[in-house]
């Protein structure tokens, strides 16, 4: 499977957990409580495009590009976006560095990249504690 697909992939599976945490986490739910904003995730050449509205303490995963999001942020290609993306939890001067280098650019409102990533720390599924 490619960098592309696998990309597409990731941003198709990350709308489904945002939306499913909404709908069943009350601590995930508490960002988005005023929140009404449109973000915009892409590959630089804008072969992957997806973008997730949220409002009203939901969020709303579509493909291709919004008219008018409130942020939109740009990778320079499908492989990099993968490592910043899945890599950030780890280490979260990724994008920083990734913007720095302009390999990551952001339209937009900047603070709604900020807000998502604080939203990112929830999106992993919690492990389950052993029982001894």
């Amino acid at each position: 499977m490619g960098p592309k697909i696998k990309f597409w992939l990731l941003l198709w599976v990350l709308g489904l957990r945002m939306a499913w945490l909404a709908w069943r986490s009350e601590k995930f739910r508490q960002l988005l409580v005023n929140k009404d904003l449109v973000l915009q995730l892409q590959t630089r050449d804008g072969g992957i495009v997806r973008h997730y509205t949220v409002k009203n303490e939901r969020v709303y995963p579509s493909g291709g590009a919004h008219e008018k999001p409130s942020a939109s942020v740009e990778f320079k290609d499908a492989e990099y976006a993968m490592m910043v993306l899945l890599g950030s939890g780890k280490n979260p001067m990724l994008f920083m560095t990734g913007m720095q280098k302009q390999d990551i650019s952001v339209r937009g409102d900047a603070s709604v990249l900020m807000w998502f990533m604080g939203v990112a720390r929830h999106l992993p599924p919690e492990r389950k504690k052993k029982k001894n």
